[in-house]
């Protein structure tokens, strides 16, 4: 399954929504889909995602059609939104999971990756993911070129790279940490 449903859901819901300003699909792609999918080289091919103010669904529902060994778990406290997600992972037959909460209010969700995508800094992503996952799960997350990693309680740096986003922000840095239970002080 490509993308292609997915973006013509949003297409479709952006303004009466207002999930995204972009009414061109394949500037959207660009935009959105394809560094999303960037992510997926950091992934594991199975097992449970977490996407964190998943909003309209990005990094999570392009994830989760690219992988689809992995159950999403996407969690967005703007009801509506929520909605917006539920209907795209019927409308798709996505294997996922809604949650219109706040990730710090949800019970433990047991997930081995966890991915967001401009809802706080690093620091404050990892330590929303540290209660949720699993023994040796990942986080991946782009960020500012120009940021520093962070160095966070049981999270270590694994690598990043660079990714060109072809008609919008430039260059991002994609993030990879990994959990290890016990490590003292993070460290990058």
């Amino acid at each position: 399954m490509s993308c292609d449903a997915y973006v013509q859901e949003v297409m479709k819901f952006r303004r009466a929504l207002n999930l995204t300003s972009i009414s061109d699909p394949a500037l959207f792609n660009a935009q959105f889909i394809e560094p999303s999918l960037a992510l997926a080289e950091w992934l594991p091919h199975e097992g449970r995602m977490l996407d964190i103010g998943s909003g309209m669904g990005v990094p999570g529902i392009p994830l989760i059609i690219e992988l689809p060994g992995l159950v999403g778990v996407l969690v967005e406290r703007r009801k509506k939104r929520a909605e917006f997600l539920r209907h795209v992972v019927r409308k798709l037959h996505l294997n996922a999971e809604v949650y219109d909460a706040d990730v710090n209010d949800l019970p433990s969700l047991k997930i081995d990756v966890c991915v967001a995508r401009a809802v706080t800094d690093e620091a404050g992503l990892l330590n929303m993911c540290t209660p949720h996952v699993n023994a040796n799960a990942t986080a991946v997350f782009p960020v500012p070129v120009s940021r520093q990693p962070a160095a966070v309680e049981g999270w270590r740096l694994e690598g990043e790279h660079n990714l060109n986003i072809a008609g919008g922000d430039g260059i991002q840095r994609i993030r990879c940490y990994r959990y290890c239970d016990g490590l003292q002080g993070g460290f990058t």
